[in-house]
């Protein structure tokens, strides 16, 4: 918790210096060797930003355990350069399932980044991965009183997706795909 603590004060003094220095005459180039000090500083800050993600094959993942509804939740992973987590199959279902469970020591409901809201059953995933696997739980997806577009996990003893508002607030999973 300390390294962690201490990284991310690291970060920010260097984020601010970075600020300073863009702003000096010299453009931030005061070592010895031009733009290398810069470059230091983002790669810290950068791998920084990425602690306590959990990787997945190519794919990165994190809980956040803040009440959003669904849209604040994908603005939230967007400001992390990251979206609502996709699924491609059971195996990363089970895997997003695990960093709930290690966060939060439980499987508790969580917003995921499937919706239909563009169209009535057809279901994409935000991120733009195709939507080709669902884990849904019996009788879902229903629509129940037609306003049910969104798509969150761990939904009964099951533990399955289900559709449900889009403005109920729940903790979510963001995805960081490396490129």
């Amino acid at each position: 918790m300390k390294l962690l603590t201490v990284s991310a004060l690291l970060c920010a003094v260097m984020a601010l210096s970075t600020a300073a220095d863009e702003g000096s005459s010299d453009g931030g180039k005061r070592s010895t060797q031009p733009g290398k000090v810069n470059v230091e500083k983002r790669t810290l800050c950068y791998w920084h930003r990425w602690v306590g993600w959990t990787r997945y094959g190519n794919r990165y993942y994190h809980y956040f355990p803040y009440h959003r509804t669904w849209a604040q939740a994908q603005r939230f992973c967007e400001s992390r350069n990251a979206n609502l987590a996709s699924v491609r199959n059971l195996g990363e279902y089970r895997a997003i399932q695990r960093v709930i469970y290690r966060a939060t020591h439980r499987y508790g409901l969580t917003w995921i980044g499937g919706s239909d809201a563009q169209q009535e059953r057809y279901w994409f995933w935000i991120d733009g991965t195709p939507f080709r696997f669902a884990y849904w739980c019996r009788g879902e997806p229903n629509n129940r009183w037609g306003r049910e577009h969104c798509l969150h996990m761990n939904w009964t003893g099951y533990k399955c997706m289900n559709d449900i508002s889009c403005h109920y607030r729940y903790p979510f999973v963001c995805v960081w795909k490396r490129r």
